[in-house]
């Protein structure tokens, strides 16, 4: 055998011999003698390695997509359509930042458009080397057709009306007609016209936050491509009536820059430009206005740098007359988009957030897939390495062997996997915007960074881990080693045994953590409860693996004595193996199944609660995305009705200045309107009375005041939803609602501070000798007179969580299938690998008597045996999270979903399984005994 050995590695002899203790391993034709040796293995163990390879080109494909989606959300942007001619535009920062001592800055993002006061567009106009400025005025419209038809934005998006002064920013031009002089007075972009069927002459109506009023068509206009914009609808009027409908006369959404001739305008893009901006000397038209706003106290500053957040009587009156702690944003190139479109910045949040988490998570699974491969493949060559050990190779020309094949190995699999994970990228970027969770014009940032970083991470954690699989294998004695190799050591290092225990108690303290955090939380512990179960049990596979196979070990003697006894035997003796196999399989169960349940449980406690809560007779929703405020009203003078509220949806941002960790804490709020509560809405109270509700006060969920240190009677720092700082006195304290988020505001607070001053759906209760059909038909006659007005019963409630988490739960269904791939690629060829490596254990029970047959039954057995424990261990893994938060959540132990995505999780994993095993151990049994036993390892 060591002739064996001497001739499969001829030219090499004199590295691997010449490592004794006189130090020759450190020589140069050492060095040389051992990366031949790792090419000729890698040559002759080309089955083997495919399954590090193709781990390693799965980990590089999503390491880089995962790399380019975080540049994008750090550098990337949405292209600017409107503000397509203005090579700088001035916008309000969409976030608030709290200064703090030490660390980063806190910052959160607004929902709401944040507005800027008009006074600015004279202070930037007046900035050297600006030769005009413009300040835009835009807000969301709707256009009701002759026959009552509303139209909206091209494909989902949105249509905003604008005065005729701004049209140069594109620039519009007039293809027909003139420009709007009168009030009554209004042009069309070319395509809009098209899509409603009217023309210059004609007359429509246009809805806003105001009602619908007729206007007379007097021209339609063309930007420089095409009759339109791609991702939004443009309706001109006249400047003094669109700062009317605006809602904020006094204040400009934007303000564009055109610069004089020769004059830099800056604004480069993207990681590179950041690089050349900051190398750069020249004074650029962006960092001269920066520094005008500034002075005027406009500048990159925070919320509480201001100080005019500390008092309720400063805060603003929605017009802009005063900083109060908002800041200006200068933006040039393709951050202009961020400006223009409300979603952009939104989108590089989302991204930079969704992708730097899953960018971690894809890190863990790689690095376990990756390490589990080469554990596997270290593993199976022991009796290699325990020979190379006997004829005096030392620890260290080993360990320099084995790295050198895994690096060749996963160098050349990064390298292949980079290609495709751009791609990949592009691909996710592209499911992201269909679910919704970006807008669909986001550009991608490509660069060479997410490469480099794949290089490193892939290759850096390929060497780790195969240092770590050979490290018992180098340590121990070569005569030790060769009986080690001969037969499977049954124990796990002392270390590996603490490790796994320590991370299942862990995962009992995420379950109990279930119970004790908000509920709008508790997903999060109870998939972290599963991720750690899963490591820990991964750790501890072969001594649990040995205890289960034993206690199977009876069922299967009775039902084949010969083929269940070597069954039971291998299985036994062969635990590492057994745990090797089992473990991706538990992996794909286990991660599956407690990641789209928990998702699944709570948008259904979701729903589930919002409806609890929600005791209308009626819901009256737009088809325009909302209601106006005077419909609530109106409704109420319908015969039979008692009482009406209307609900608006948006986000607040709590300020905490004495908190040194998290000074911000972003809410879901909803203003309402306390006067029409009474049948209609139904939140328990904890303290105080949600019936003084109004002008300068707050009710809190006790799950936010707990948060924020608040009880009746308290103030609270607040920003509403367009950076205007409030500080409400809190009058109620109710029971945590997953519908109806923690924070209720009085409706006519809330409505001036949101983007289109609508309210979301008006609740309508009846009185109870009311006639339900006939204050029906009034609820439907009133909704006649205002186009896309619908009525629904309280079934019909679509609060803004359902949409948001349906959203998020597209995306992590999303994402659960790529890592999915990922790992079933990484399941089949563990299987593949495991079972080609028993070839001469196979033909040695076919040379002492054993039949194909009896070996084909016992493989099917421990098929059988292996597939029953990753079920078992899979669905108790995420069985436990998942009853707790459902019990927590929704009252019941069984989590809310389709019971057939279970079934078909298992079934794939099962499946999976059967065929990594059969299919290879078929053409394994195919071969002759003799000849499998004289085939090299």
């Amino acid at each position: 055998m060591r002739g064996t050995v001497r001739d499969r590695y001829a030219g090499a002899g004199q590295s691997v011999e010449g490592g004794g203790s006189g130090g020759g391993g450190r020589s140069g034709r050492s060095i040389g003698g051992v990366r031949y040796v790792a090419w000729k293995s890698i040559r002759a163990r080309r089955a083997q390695f495919v399954a590090s390879f193709l781990a390693v080109l799965g980990g590089a494909v999503l390491v880089t997509a995962c790399g380019v989606l975080l540049e994008s959300g750090l550098f990337a942007g949405i292209a600017p359509q409107r503000y397509a001619a203005a090579p700088v535009v001035v916008g309000a920062g969409q976030s608030v930042t709290v200064p703090v001592p030490e660390g980063p800055d806190p910052t959160e993002s607004l929902p709401e458009r944040v507005m800027l006061p008009a006074e600015l567009v004279a202070t930037v106009a007046a900035v050297p080397g600006v030769r005009t400025a413009v300040g835009e005025v835009s807000f969301p419209a709707t256009l009701v057709t002759g026959d009552g038809r509303t139209l909206g934005g091209p494909d989902g998006g949105e249509m905003l009306g604008h005065g005729w002064g701004t049209a140069k920013l594109t620039p519009f031009a007039l293809r027909e007609g003139a420009e709007p002089r009168r009030p009554d007075e209004i042009v069309l972009d070319a395509a809009t016209a098209a899509r409603a069927g009217t023309g210059v002459g004609a007359e429509v109506r246009i809805a806003t936050a105001d009602g619908a009023t007729p206007y007379r068509v007097v021209g339609l206009a063309t930007p420089p491509e095409g009759d339109g914009l791609p991702r939004q609808s443009a309706l001109f009027f006249t400047d003094a009536r669109a700062r009317e409908l605006s809602g904020h006369p006094a204040s400009v959404a934007a303000i564009a820059v055109f610069a004089e001739p020769g004059v830099p305008t800056g604004g480069d893009s993207g990681l590179l430009g950041m690089v050349r901006s900051l190398s750069q000397d020249q004074d650029t038209l962006v960092e001269r206005v920066e520094r005008a706003l500034a002075a005027k106290g406009y500048g990159e500053s925070g919320y509480g740098e201001s100080g005019n957040g500390d008092r309720a009587d400063d805060a603003d009156n929605g017009n802009g007359d005063r900083a109060n702690g908002r800041r200006a944003v200068v933006r040039a190139g393709v951050e202009r988009g961020e400006v223009e479109f409300l979603s952009a910045a939104q989108s590089r949040s989302v991204l930079t957030l969704v992708s730097g988490s899953f960018t971690g998570f894809v890190l863990m699974i790689v690095v376990l897939v990756v390490a589990g491969t080469l554990s596997l493949m270290v593993h199976q060559r022991r009796r290699e390495i325990a020979l190379l050990r006997a004829v005096a190779a030392t620890p260290r020309q080993v360990h320099r062997m084995l790295a050198t094949e895994v690096l060749l190995v996963s160098g050349v699999a990064t390298l292949a996997g980079i290609g495709p994970g751009y791609l990949a990228a592009q691909a996710l970027r592209d499911g992201f915007a269909r679910i919704g969770v970006i807008e669909d014009g986001f550009a991608l940032s490509i660069g060479p960074a997410p490469a480099i970083a794949t290089l490193v991470l892939c290759m850096g954690a390929a060497r780790i881990a195969v240092w770590v699989a050979a490290r018992r294998q180098v340590r121990v004695r070569p005569v030790e080693a060769l009986r080690e190799s001969a037969v499977e050591r049954p124990d796990i290092g002392r270390g590996r045994v603490i490790g796994g225990y320590v991370l299942l108690g862990l995962a009992l303290v995420a379950v109990a953590a279930v119970v004790v955090v908000p509920q709008s939380l508790a997903a999060v512990p109870a998939a972290l409860s599963s991720m750690l179960a899963l490591i820990g049990i991964a750790l501890l596979g072969p001594r649990l693996m040995a205890v289960l196979s034993r206690l199977a070990g009876a069922s299967l003697l009775r039902r084949s004595r010969v083929a269940g006894y070597l069954a039971a035997a291998n299985s036994v003796a062969g635990s590492r193996r057994l745990a090797a196999a089992v473990t991706p399989l538990v992996l794909t169960i286990g991660f599956a199944t407690s990641q789209f349940y928990s998702q699944t449980t709570l948008s259904t406690a979701t729903q589930y609660q919002a409806r609890a809560a929600t005791v209308a007779d009626f819901v009256m929703a737009g088809a325009g995305g909302g209601v106006a405020p005077d419909i609530a009203a109106a409704a109420r003078h319908v015969p039979g009705v008692a009482a009406t509220t209307p609900l608006v949806a948006t986000e607040v941002v709590a300020v905490d200045r004495e908190a040194t960790e998290e000074p911000l804490s972003r809410s879901t709020a909803y203003g309402i309107d306390a006067a029409g509560l009474t049948g209609t809405l139904d939140l328990p109270v904890a303290s105080g009375s949600l019936r003084e509700l109004r002008g300068d006060t707050v009710a809190l969920s006790e799950t936010e005041a707990l948060w924020l240190g608040k009880k009746v009677g308290d103030r609270v720092d607040l920003v509403l939803g367009d950076g205007t700082p409030a500080k409400p006195r809190v009058i109620a304290l109710y029971r945590p609602n997953l519908g109806f988020g923690d924070v209720l505001l009085p409706s006519d607070v809330v409505l001036p501070h949101t983007t289109n001053r609508l309210a979301d759906v008006v609740l309508v209760a009846t009185t109870p000798d009311a006639d339900r059909d006939a204050v029906a038909t009034g609820l439907t006659a009133l909704a006649k007179e205002h186009p896309g007005l619908a009525v629904g019963d309280r079934e019909s409630l679509l609060v803004a969580q359902d949409t948001e988490m349906e959203a998020n739960a597209w995306l992590n269904r999303l994402l659960l299938a790529v890592v999915l791939a990922y790992v079933v690629l990484s399941v089949a060829t563990t299987l593949v690998t495991i079972t080609t490596g028993r070839a001469r254990e196979l033909a040695l029970l076919r040379l002492v008597g054993g039949t194909r047959r009896q070996v084909t039954r016992m493989l099917a057995l421990e098929t059988t045996l292996l597939a029953g424990i990753a079920v078992l261990i899979g669905t108790a893994v995420a069985a436990a999270p998942l009853t707790i938060l459902s019990l927590r959540l929704i009252d019941t132990p069984l989590p809310s979903g389709p019971p057939w995505v279970f079934a078909a999780i298992v079934s794939a994993t099962i499946l999976t399984g059967v065929l990594s095993i059969r299919i290879p151990a078929t053409r394994v049994l195919r071969a002759r005994p003799l000849e499998a036993m004289r085939s090299r390892e």
